[in-house]
């Protein structure tokens, strides 16, 4: 339905699609990167370089930029709380292997080092953010090495607001002649997270894929392998141990130690790879039905319209102005992914109700790895009034449903018109205040 959805948009507009062959995931491909497998904590893979050059004339002047903060650390301690409170009252009753014993070490060290650290960034994120940053120097210098302005806005969160800094510190250190302005209220929350006034429209069949999605994650993270291996009963401690929660907490540690390679301590020894890579399709699953991308889902992404109204409003604005510039905000995966979507890019609207399936066509490493993010692109030229804009998903060329007749570039005409019509098509609403 969503394919069929998404022609028939194109025919609306007038437009013909022009996509890039859609990237499989394959089992083969996790199991020679299994780091792919954490999913949203996947660390920021290396663009693949390719840059098409602009046609003839045709020069940057303006980027604009949505990026997840960087690497780090799990937004609370629940999972190590449970674990590790479980284990403890297994240590006291003699009922740890010695593997146990041992892991629950490596378990409280990195619940050490995790300690009032909820969320954070951590020391690999904000490397991350400088990278992207020299790539950004490095692959327009026509535009980055002017003196021109940067306007930046994050989250009000601190992972988002140092990746912010350190992305903006890479700039200033390539460009010293850059104005950097940089910025985190709640002034500009509207639009750099989801947006809780809008009225999500209701779907009859969102319940029964939460029914769906709660069966698949227990079938796939159902615990047993890890509770033979670090205890000498498990079904002695089964009565007081949730084997889903169990793993799932161990599959969420096991992930976030990716960040934190400096910590050198690692949890995969407690999956097969066959488990790990069934984590990744649970959390692949429950991302693309919690922000809507799922058909049938409720369309929770209708909270991430005001940003596509301030990309629109803004580069209108600085068309308008005749001027060059670099507009960057940065904000979370929950933002990233569904603006993916509503942007019509490749690697986002293939969702599948199928959760079996799914990661065949839909994988989160390819959207929303730590400090993942899509920058637009737009050129100039002297003389003429044509706009150019380049869709780039993590540095990497992708495709938007809209007419081209030079791929990887568009009209801004017809991207701005696609995009208005389609705020204008969904008709969105507010809450009343009372409403929350």
């Amino acid at each position: 339905m969503r394919e069929i959805r998404r022609t028939i948009l194109c025919v609306m507009m007038g437009v013909s699609l022009i996509t890039p062959v859609q990237a499989q995931t394959s089992r083969s491909e996790l199991l020679s990167h299994m780091e792919l497998a954490t999913g949203n904590y996947c660390n920021y893979p290396n663009p693949s370089g390719h840059i098409t050059p602009a046609p003839e004339g045709y020069e940057p002047f303006y980027v604009s930029h949505y990026g997840r903060h960087g690497a780090r650390y799990m937004t609370d301690d629940d999972a190590y709380r449970y674990v590790i409170g479980k284990m403890d009252t297994a240590q006291v009753r003699g009922w740890l292997t010695e593997q146990g014993r041992e892991v629950l070490v490596r378990l409280k060290a990195a619940a050490d080092n995790a300690y009032h650290r909820d969320g954070d960034l951590t020391q690999l994120g904000g490397r991350q953010h400088r990278a992207i940053a020299h790539r950004l120097c490095a692959n327009y210098p026509s535009l980055l090495m002017q003196p021109i302005t940067v306007k930046a806005n994050s989250s009000t969160v601190r992972r988002c607001m140092l990746s912010m800094a350190y992305f903006c510190q890479e700039l200033i250190s390539m460009n010293p002649s850059l104005t950097i302005t940089m910025d985190a209220s709640e002034h500009d929350m509207y639009y750099i997270i989801p947006n809780d006034s809008v009225v999500i429209p209701h779907s009859d069949t969102d319940g029964a894929l939460y029914e769906k999605l709660d069966s698949f994650r227990h079938e796939k993270l159902n615990g047993r392998h890890q509770m033979a291996i670090l205890f000498k009963d498990p079904q002695v401690v089964g009565d007081f141990i949730d084997g889903y929660k169990f793993a799932d907490a161990l599959w969420n540690i096991a992930s976030d130690m990716h960040c934190l390679p400096e910590l050198g301590l690692s949890f995969n020894d407690l999956f097969s790879e066959d488990e790990l890579i069934d984590g990744f399709r649970v959390y692949n699953a429950s991302w693309c039905l919690w922000e809507g991308l799922m058909p049938g889902s409720q369309h929770n992404y209708y909270a991430i319209y005001p940003l596509l109204m301030n990309f629109l409003d803004e580069a209108d604005e600085m068309i308008r102005s005749g001027k060059s510039g670099v507009r960057l905000r940065f904000g979370h995966d929950s933002v990233v992914l569904p603006f993916a979507y509503i942007l019509g890019v490749d690697e986002a609207i293939h969702g599948t109700d199928d959760m079996e399936d799914l990661h065949h066509h839909f994988a989160l490493f390819r959207l929303i790895p730590m400090a993942g993010n899509i920058q637009l692109v737009f050129f100039r030229k002297q003389g003429a009034d044509d706009i150019l804009v380049k869709f780039l998903m993590n540095e990497n060329e992708t495709s938007v449903p809209i007419k081209t007749d030079c791929y990887p570039f568009y009209h801004w005409k017809d991207v701005s018109t696609y995009y208005r019509h389609m705020l204008q098509e969904a008709k969105i609403e507010k809450k009343m205040k009372d409403e929350g």
